[in-house]
């Protein structure tokens, strides 16, 4: 080989390298003073995590309101003053356009929240919702935050006037600060024009002062669904509409950061999505336990590597210096393949387990294919090596276009198990005939030169 072609072949292995140890070992970064693994997590099914299935209705819960000899609400009982329950969802609201909107608002949290793999059985006739969620430790704050009514004010601490609204908030968001004493997280909320005038006014009324020679303060609420999220005062005017809230405390533990990024990251989320019209009660949140444990998958999972450690001997044995670098190339492929998993989201479930066996079962015979035409062809120039690989990808696609076809229209089925199948066998084909192309192509076509 010449110079050139030497180095064209030791890059394709380095980069094949490369790609094999982000996707089986990650790629840490140090963010704030902690070390993370920024891969995405693979979307496991719910019949390998278990699931939780949330019960969410609308509530019938009352309010007691006290009412004057004229009519008029006030807040305390006294002479003359009557009580009626009241219902939180007035019949008027509640309609199936209302049902149909809150639906889709919590539809719209939990793609937010990162929730893709999820099932809802909606009743539009009384808005009942059973939403089925993978089991994972995000799973509690996911239940709690999705059926909350949503709105958000800012009221004077004593009088509980409403100062300012969710209708004036522009979005919210989650970030954090590092100092000597740890890592504090906060919510970020950014108010429009006219909520940032009204928050300037806010943070210049709502200070501390003294009183005969004692600091007082003069407080807000911020209100989540009447409960207070936090109780302040204010320190400076804030004239830029942005405003910082503190979740728990300044952190050196990786997992307190975590936890408090979650919180914050969810409030977020509940506060940039619309309030739902209805008033929800989670009346049911039942573990579905799976019927695969990790112990069944261990055994299937070692016998796996041991047949592609076992595969990867005879090509080197058989084939001796392409089987070597086949051998790498199919290591490579397994890796990208895993990676490409990741990043697209695909649903990996017992069915979709099946496929990524046979992509990389198709993968592996393509490559025996190929390392037996370039065997007995017995090709002397570049051009000849590369028609034979031509040959190799012209037949498998004869078989690779039909079983891409299934594929597809696999994906689009609503069973999970038959859209998983059909995604891990759709990206294993895609990525093998692309990879095989570029990288296989490069190392074998090229080293085989005569």
């Amino acid at each position: 080989m010449k110079t050139e072609q030497k180095l064209k072949v030791a890059f394709v292995i380095l980069l094949i390298i490369l790609i094999s140890l982000i996707s089986f070992g990650g790629i840490f970064i140090k963010q704030t003073k902690f070390v993370n693994n920024i891969l995405p997590d693979y979307s496991w099914g719910t019949d390998l995590t278990g699931s939780r299935v949330i019960g969410i209705t609308v509530s019938n819960s009352t309010n007691t309101v006290i009412y004057d000899k004229d009519g008029n609400v006030v807040e305390e009982e006294g002479k003359d003053t009557t009580t009626k329950e009241e219902p939180i969802n007035p019949e008027e609201i509640l309609t199936k356009e209302n049902y149909q909107k809150a639906k889709e608002i919590i539809a719209e949290r939990l793609e937010r929240m990162g929730v893709t793999n999820y099932t809802m059985r909606f009743d539009e006739e009384n808005g009942k919702m059973y939403i089925e969620i993978p089991e994972n430790n995000q799973t509690d704050s996911i239940a709690q935050y999705t059926a909350i009514k949503g709105d958000f004010k800012i009221v004077d601490a004593e009088t509980e006037e409403e100062l300012l609204n969710k209708d004036h908030l522009e979005k919210a968001y989650w970030s954090y600060n590092t100092a000597e004493s740890g890592t504090t997280i906060f919510l970020v909320m950014q108010f429009d024009e006219e909520g940032t005038k009204t928050l300037e006014n806010i943070t210049s009324t709502y200070t501390s002062y003294l009183e005969n020679g004692e600091t007082k303060t003069k407080n807000v609420n911020f209100m989540i669904d009447d409960t207070p999220l936090i109780n302040t005062y204010f320190s400076e005017v804030i004239s830029n509409g942005m405003i910082q809230l503190s979740i728990g405390k300044a952190t050196t533990s990786g997992e307190d950061f975590a936890n408090y990024a979650n919180e914050a990251a969810q409030i977020a989320i509940l506060l940039d999505t619309d309030a739902l019209p209805i008033t929800y009660t989670i009346d049911e949140n039942r573990y579905v336990i799976s019927d695969i444990t990790p112990e069944m998958l261990f055994i299937p999972i070692i016998i796996a590597v041991v047949l592609i450690a076992i595969g990867i001997v005879f090509l080197i044995l058989r084939y001796k210096k392409n089987g070597f670098l086949a051998a790498i190339s199919y290591i490579g492929y397994i890796a990208l393949y895993l990676l490409v998993l990741r990043f697209t989201n695909t649903i990996i479930t017992l069915e979709g387990i099946v496929g990524i066996v046979i992509a990389v079962i198709l993968n592996y015979i393509f490559t025996m294919y190929l390392l037996h035409l370039l065997k007995h062809q017995e090709a002397n120039t570049l051009a000849e090596e590369s028609n034979s690989f031509k040959e190799a990808v012209l037949k498998a696609l004869f078989i690779l276009i039909p079983v891409t076809i299934v594929s597809v229209v696999l994906c689009f089925v609503k069973w999970v198990g038959a859209s998983s199948f059909g995604m891990t066998i759709f990206w294993g084909i895609i990525i093998s005939f692309i990879y095989h192309l570029v990288v296989t192509r490069s190392l074998i076509v090229t080293v085989t030169k005569k």
